[in-house]
């Protein structure tokens, strides 16, 4: 079924539930957890290895790899920056993970978006953050 928006809205406004898309949807239902294990294969990387990069406790780590917790959207940041993660590829992670997508209209997210399309370190990212008077990444 192809919806563009405005339809897509107009049938969610719909009382008739019969006539709500769900097959719209299942193609976007994608597991967090395998997502995420299946992107660390992707790009080489163990859980282990990140953990000394990605700055939060070992057991916290490893509970958003095994679907215990959620991931945070700053923790999926720090993920796409640590696998120089592209855009698109970042904003996917973030919404499989459930968070909110990066909008080049919030000074925070121009930044970040600016940074993952340039493929920038971390101390890159922290310089331009700092020098935009936006909160830290990763300090």
């Amino acid at each position: 079924m192809d919806m563009d928006t405005d339809e897509l809205l107009n049938t969610l406004k719909d009382e008739n539930i019969e006539k709500f898309p769900k097959e719209l949807f299942e193609d976007i239902k994608v597991d967090a957890v395998k997502y995420l294990n299946d992107l660390l294969k992707a790009h080489n990387v163990t859980v282990k290895e990140l953990i000394p990069k990605l700055d939060y406790d070992r057991s916290y780590i490893y509970q958003m790899f095994n679907g215990t917790r959620t991931p945070t959207r700053v923790f999926v940041l720090r993920l796409a920056v640590l696998l120089r993660l592209d855009y698109n590829e970042t904003q996917k992670l973030l919404f499989v993970t459930g968070n909110t997508l990066l909008y080049p209209k919030i000074q925070f997210d121009a930044v970040m978006i600016y940074s993952l399309e340039r493929h920038l370190s971390e101390q890159e990212i922290e310089e331009l953050l700092k020098e935009n008077h936006e909160k830290s990444l990763f300090w």
